[in-house]
């Protein structure tokens, strides 16, 4: 069994809900978007969800609330969580990865997974190369990232997530390359984004290469219409790209 770090978190050294702050970062000169790119993330954990309460991660999320615009309070709600995350991965590899002649101590391996993998206050879960942070703590630490303009950082908590669910980071990830200019590496996870979200389908019709293709993806886009943000976005690629009425 393998332990995986989401790339980045190595390094890490009144409340408002995350999903009604004001995002930190403008649209650049030449921005895609004309609006910031973290207000595009999907899955954002609302002020209910559950996962907030998790113990390890609990002051993360209040920091994350309280950044507000300030990057640099959001590098540090970001810290909140990369700190917590690495210690139970490097906890994870000293379990399953003992070293030299020694095996793995069974019991001490099944009270890993009790307490970190398996149930309902699991932070971790099994991805396709490892262990990885469940959706709900991984979208946050993305979104500190952002606000704290780490786009290193933001991708190493986004890009390489397996699963499904994980489709939106996947998505958010590309959207960051793209505004990064790295649009190879951005076509890299097309086959990985998901189909059912605006994202994805927006990252789609920006990289299309066939006009009929790239139309219908910016119009299934437009389907999946929720926030105000979306809706600059989707206007600013219609108007970049020419896509007509």
């Amino acid at each position: 069994m393998q332990c995986t770090l989401v790339a980045g978190v190595a390094r890490a050294a009144d409340a408002t809900p995350v999903l009604d702050a004001p995002d930190a970062v403008a649209p650049g000169p030449g921005s895609l978007t004309n609006v910031s790119v973290c207000a595009l993330l999907e899955g954002v954990p609302a002020a209910a969800d559950p996962a907030r309460k998790l113990k390890p991660f609990a002051a993360a999320f209040t920091a994350l609330d309280r950044a507000g615009r300030d990057p640099r309070r959001a590098k540090a709600a970001y810290d909140a969580f990369a700190r917590p995350l690495a210690r139970i991965l490097a906890e994870a590899a000293k379990v399953f990865h003992p070293g030299g002649d020694r095996e793995v101590d069974p019991r001490r391996a099944q009270r890993y997974l009790a307490r970190y993998v398996l149930g309902r206050d699991a932070v971790l879960r099994m991805g396709d190369e490892g262990f990885e942070p469940r959706p709900e703590i991984a979208t946050a630490m993305t979104l500190a990232a952002c606000r704290a303009r780490a786009v290193d950082e933001a991708l190493g908590a986004s890009r390489g997530l397996s699963g499904g669910d994980n489709a939106p980071l996947r998505a958010f990830a590309a959207l960051l390359l793209l505004d990064e200019g790295r649009a190879d590496e951005a076509r890299e996870l097309l086959p990985d984004l998901g189909e059912e979200s605006f994202l994805a389908n927006w990252v789609r019709a920006e990289l299309a290469t066939d006009p009929e293709a790239r139309l219908a993806s910016h119009r299934l886009a437009g389907k999946h219409l929720v926030t105000p943000d979306q809706e600059t976005a989707l206007k600013a690629q219609k108007a970049r790209l020419g896509l007509g009425r």
